[in-house]
């Protein structure tokens, strides 16, 4: 699984990422906002005064626009027939418990935003696209920054349902914390030149979290007994 390999890997510094890790796939599609500029020698008045007035008949209001989706990815290296677009999320949203202080929701908030860019990273995004070098720091970033040089030499990518988090526990000391979540990654396979391998459902990770300059970061990962998860 690329993910617990990322876990149990050891420690690799890069201070020089190639190019090509930030251009493994396409540019997200831009999104047109759908607003149209109207001259300014058009306006109300020039209308005809005999028109009659409309009338709005209750129950006949205008639907509420459907929101437009988000940023859209091509991941690289799939075969041919098997394309297909992934979104990247900036946050996976992991549901807090009720009691919890300001802190430790700070900390959710930054665990949620580091583990949407690691799916964006086993989907192919370079380091700006899936905005790691934002959420993480080493280990954990040198880790991720390889894989994605050894995924570019490997032709490797993986496909499938963002990831769900559950949280099973949050605690926070000084500028540290820690994060211990099940991370369920549905229909995922990894392709290698070409080759789909199906991957496991359900995980359980435990997250480092470090303070940095006011955000917290994610320095460090752990595999743990996925056993509560299932």
């Amino acid at each position: 699984m690329s993910r617990r390999a990322l876990v149990l890997g050891a420690t690799v510094f890069v201070f020089l990422l190639p190019a090509s890790c930030s251009s493994a796939g396409e540019e997200p599609a831009g999104l047109s906002d759908g607003t149209t500029t109207v001259p300014a020698t058009e306006s109300a008045s020039a209308a005809p005064t005999d028109q009659p007035t409309e009338t709005t008949v209750p129950g006949d209001e205008p639907a509420e626009p459907a929101p437009e989706p988000g940023p859209t990815f091509t991941p690289p290296y799939l075969p041919p027939g098997e394309e297909r677009t992934v979104e990247l999320l900036t946050e996976l949203p992991i549901e807090a418990p009720g009691d919890a202080t300001d802190e430790e929701l700070a900390v959710l908030q930054g665990a949620g935003r580091f583990m949407a860019s690691w799916d964006a990273v086993l989907f192919g995004a370079g380091d700006e696209q899936s905005g790691i070098l934002r959420t993480a720091v080493d280990p954990q970033l040198g880790r991720l920054l390889n894989y994605m040089i050894e995924s570019v030499s490997k032709q490797r990518v993986v496909v499938g349902e963002p990831t769900q988090l559950v949280l099973r526990g949050v605690s926070v000391d000084g500028d540290a914390a820690e994060v211990d979540v099940c991370t369920i990654m549905r229909d995922w396979v990894q392709y290698i030149g070409g080759t789909p391998e199906p991957q496991p459902e359900v995980e359980r990770l435990v997250l480092t979290m470090t303070l940095v300059d006011g955000a917290w970061l994610a320095s460090d990962t752990e595999q743990a007994d996925p056993a509560p998860c299932e």
